[in-house]
């Protein structure tokens, strides 16, 4: 009931925030009367802080700390978040987030505690670009996943019910793969867990690929138009669950057991599907694989105490697509190396892909993450951002709250002039910081300048003089 009382509220934008020992901040209350917000400062001053604290208020987690107790200031007993939106029907809502530094975290929806968080996802969306971005691109297989799960949870709740279940199973199958080990349990009691996984991994699976495919044309467009149509983006998602010559389609439209194509390499580390559409995807055969994958790879998961085939080790390949005549042929693939998969806390290592041939357009394709320059990686990162606000927007209905942080920072001449060109067209409240309002108050439509100073924020002498509550002006 709670989530369609929600939906009664259009385009809500947040009017007011108070912090209260957060970070850096003591006591501040600032006021944004505009869509358009940009916030100016030096480093260490507090804009970030400031951005962080709106992104924790729609989606109840930090981008930057790993534990609740990071944001709560030095030698304070805990924080106090509390944002107003409002719209045009003069409909309001009041979000608020406690954490005490030895208590539990709480979060209150116009006063009504919210027992989980999963209740708090998704009712109010944001979508956050920071320097912390970049490891989307830089990053391990981890970081994607987390990047499409809460997309897609901020959508989906059902979609977030079902990975946290899964993650619960998850946890309890490796536990008992590692028992069976220690000869304290028998492997028969694993067929249970498998049946559960392989309910809550199938979801996971379908539609993590209908989401992806919709994400992978947003970013594309979008990736195109902050170079100038000067750069392709091409965007691959891969499992470990199948052999990397399967997809999603292919399995959708077999009509026979595939023990030959998925022979003894399924479950293998390396193993990989590359879903390329979703239009003739099928659950139960893809929970058909699931299975046998599971029983394929069970000798090895006994052998290594954990579970090395389902969603939970899925990644999404990220490359540039270059003309032959710059390509180095004697450049290998970004796969062909090592890297540590932060949820899983063990070395994953990737695939060896063949020398890179040329596409039927006479392109070549090179991973970003091993051959893009750093403007480049974070020009990917923002088209991903970016795809995620317009995935949202077409899936709810509505705008998600945009949060540029020192975006500008690393982007040439002509990309960051792109960009503006893009912001300008945003229909979405967005929150800019910088630590130069040159050139970005030009090219924003009548933003709200702030200014951020040891934690205290106050309006520009162009802006009104509206008082900022708790700061000086």
């Amino acid at each position: 009931m709670a989530k369609e009382i929600f939906y009664v509220y259009k385009q809500m934008l947040l009017s007011h925030i108070i912090l209260r020992n957060f970070r850096n901040y003591i006591d501040c209350e600032v006021n944004f009367p505009k869509p358009v917000n940009l916030i100016i400062g030096g480093n260490a001053q507090g804009k970030t802080s400031l951005l962080e604290a709106i992104y924790f208020l729609c989606t109840a987690e930090s981008h930057r700390a790993t534990r609740d107790g990071e944001l709560i200031r030095h030698n304070e007993a805990g924080f106090y978040l509390k944002g107003t939106l409002e719209n045009s029907n003069d409909d309001v809502m009041s979000l608020e987030a406690t954490k005490r530094a030895r208590g539990e975290f709480k979060l209150k929806k116009n006063g009504v505690l919210q027992t989980k968080r999963s209740e708090w996802i998704g009712q109010f969306n944001a979508v956050l670009f920071s320097p912390e971005s970049l490891i989307l691109v830089k990053g391990g297989p981890s970081e994607r996943r987390r990047f499409l799960d809460l997309l897609i949870s901020q959508i989906d709740n059902n979609y977030l019910k079902n990975l946290q279940e899964y993650r619960l199973v998850l946890k309890q199958r490796n536990e008992l793969l590692k028992q069976i080990r220690m000869a304290l349990a028998n492997t028969v009691q694993l067929d249970v867990w498998d049946k559960l996984l392989i309910a809550h991994g199938t979801a996971i699976i379908v539609k993590r690929s209908e989401i992806f495919h919709q994400l992978k044309t947003y970013a594309t467009l979008n990736h195109q138009r902050l170079t100038e149509g000067q750069e392709n983006l091409a965007l691959t998602y891969r499992s470990a669950l199948l052999r990397s010559d399967m997809s999603i389609s292919s399995i959708a439209n077999e009509h026979s057991a595939e023990d030959e194509n998925l022979g003894n390499s399924v479950g293998e580390e390396g193993g990989q599907l590359r879903i390329e559409s979703i239009e003739s995807a099928n659950e139960s055969k893809i929970a058909k694989h699931f299975d046998e994958a599971l029983s394929a790879s069970r000798s090895a998961d006994l052998q290594r105490g954990t579970t090395l085939v389902g969603p939970h080790r899925d990644d999404f390949l990220i490359e540039l697509e270059n003309t032959s005549e710059i390509h180095d042929p004697n450049s290998q693939s970004e796969s062909c190396y090592e890297v540590r998969d932060t949820e899983e806390g063990d070395v994953v290592h990737e695939p060896s892909l063949p020398t890179p041939t040329p596409e039927e357009n006479g392109t070549f394709r090179e991973g970003a993450r091993a051959y893009g320059s750093q403007g480049q990686q974070r020009t990917i990162a923002l088209a991903l951002k970016l795809a995620e606000l317009e995935l949202i927007r077409a899936v709810t209905g509505r705008d998600p709250i945009v949060l540029l942080d020192d975006v500008t920072s690393e982007l040439d001449y002509k990309r960051t002039e792109s960009l503006l060109n893009v912001l300008q067209n945003l229909s979405a409240q967005t929150f800019i910081t910088a630590t130069h309002a040159e050139p970005l108050v030009h090219h924003l439509n009548q933003p709200n300048v702030l200014t951020v100073e040891n934690a205290r924020v106050s309006r520009t002498p162009q802006e009104s003089k509206n008082h900022v509550e708790g700061v000086e002006d």
